[in-house]
């Protein structure tokens, strides 16, 4: 979906705001963030928690290696 009202911010927005800029009247630059496509919505949401979970796991190995390295003094 393409459509959209560039004053319209809904519930998903690029950049979100908190409930007091929100109270005040601020809005949300930019144009909001399209809603899923209903035919990949389901293997979006299995494959992106696990995606992350695999980059939180090498990220987490290459700093284990890197303070390994620090301690050894290279």
């Amino acid at each position: 979906m393409t459509d959209h009202d560039p004053q319209h911010t809904g519930d998903k927005v690029p950049r979100p705001l908190s409930s007091e800029q929100t109270q005040q009247g601020q809005r949300v630059e930019g144009k909001p963030l399209e809603r899923p496509d209903p035919d990949t919505e389901t293997v979006d949401k299995v494959i992106t928690p696990t995606s992350i979970k695999e980059l939180e796991e090498q990220t987490a190995e290459i700093e284990r290696r890197l303070r390994e390295a620090r301690e050894k003094g290279l």
